[in-house]
């Protein structure tokens, strides 16, 4: 006798499905594989401010306070590393936190500011880690900055 295992279902449930507003002046990046990339439109050979997700199924042991840990700890070592701010929220009910930073990037020696939202969402004998990153240029967080932060506040996780 045999049995039959489907993928999703429900020991194996389907990823958390993301969904978020954009501005007008934004556009989708379906090209660069992920579950989620928007960025800002800008003249050729700029920067494009965006916003990517990276969705990641854990252990149901594995706990936010970890994943922030493991975070920091990516972070942390960066050239110029400076932490802005940082708080603990929820979205769509699921425990989340943000973290905003600053740091140079050593292949183009230009100052990025990245703002870094992880949510956990418990998916039955799983859980899901949703990392949503917002990044641009220090010149261009004046305009960015806020366009990126509302994005992420727009966040929806539904499952």
């Amino acid at each position: 006798m045999t049995l039959q295992v489907t993928s999703p279902g429900d020991d194996f449930p389907a990823p958390a499905q993301l969904t978020v507003e954009i501005p007008d002046d934004w556009h989708t990046l379906p090209d660069v594989a992920l579950p989620l990339a928007v960025a800002k439109r800008v003249p050729e050979d700029n920067f494009r401010p965006n916003v990517v997700a990276v969705v990641t199924r854990i252990r149901s042991a594995y706990t936010l306070d970890a994943a922030v840990g493991a975070a920091m700890a990516r972070l942390t070592p960066l050239d110029g590393f400076a932490e802005i701010g940082r708080e603990t929220l929820e979205v769509d009910g699921w425990p989340a936190f943000r973290v905003e930073v600053a740091f140079t990037d050593t292949r183009s020696g230009a100052t990025m500011a990245q703002a870094l939202r992880l949510v956990r969402v418990e998916r039955g004998p799983v859980a899901d880690l949703v990392e949503l990153t917002g990044s641009c240029l220090a010149p261009q967080v004046e305009v960015a900055w806020p366009e990126i932060r509302a994005v992420q506040n727009s966040l929806r996780i539904a499952v």
